[in-house]
């Protein structure tokens, strides 16, 4: 029996998450929470993590824009909870990936990654092939994938934990440069950055070096965080 953990935004998408798993007989769901914001549902999500230490689940299921989120706020929690299910793999549901983004959640321990759009056809086929011990990406996923686990194959590029200085190196940032990290952590391709914005491919490559330049950052997984975190602190300022 695969044990099954589903952490979900909205009731929605963890109701679609139940359904493609009704009546698989070898699927057994062990638990499952919605967390709409992370930064307020602290508790709650403690708690559901505390309870799936106790249930050890071979799989948990989680959205893409949920777990960019937490790793930005609470990447040490994270962290602790892995070592506590060292057994457990994780599955991703998002509406589009970058290639960076999976090499990165892959070296966290993810081994599943389902666009949302496919998410009917493809997600118990992705958990049973995750349960086999092989990596599931969709075919249009696979060749981009498989070039940035080449380019970037040494670990020191996973991000850590924010310096206050590298937060307040925001400060240099330019609205528009806020612009192009908020899609960036939104997965988006320079191409599909440029058209949302109405600007060059050109244009934004600029945006994005002096985004690294002044803030000490080298790939766009840590943009996203760092955006992420950034907003927080200054809607939560302490």
């Amino acid at each position: 029996m695969i044990k099954l953990a589903v952490i979900s935004m909205d009731e929605v998408s963890e109701e679609r998450v139940l359904n493609c798993l009704r009546g698989e007989k070898d699927l057994i769901v062990k638990g499952f929470v919605v967390l709409r914001n992370v930064a307020h549902d602290v508790e709650k999500g403690a708690a559901f993590l505390n309870k799936m230490v106790g249930a050890q689940p071979d799989i948990v299921i989680v959205d893409i824009l949920l777990l960019r989120e937490a790793a930005a706020l609470h990447l040490q929690s994270i962290l602790e909870f892995k070592k506590k299910c060292t057994r457990m793999r994780a599955i991703i549901i998002g509406d589009r990936f970058n290639e960076q983004n999976v090499v990165f959640t892959m070296k966290g321990g993810a081994r599943g990654f389902v666009l949302r759009e496919n998410l009917d056809a493809d997600l118990v086929k992705c958990i049973n092939a995750v349960v086999r011990g092989e990596i599931w990406l969709c075919a249009k996923m696979l060749s981009s994938v498989c070039d940035e686990l080449i380019r970037e194959c040494d670990e020191k590029n996973i991000p850590t934990v924010f310096t206050g200085n590298q937060l307040a190196q925001m400060e240099k940032i330019s609205r528009r440069e806020k612009e192009v990290m908020a899609l960036i952590s939104e997965s988006m391709t320079n191409e599909e950055i440029a058209e949302k914005l109405f600007l060059s491919a050109k244009t934004v490559k600029t945006h994005i070096r002096n985004i690294f330049e002044k803030t000490g950052i080298r790939n766009r997984v840590e943009a996203a965080l760092l955006y992420i975190r950034y907003n927080h602190e200054i809607e939560n300022p302490q």
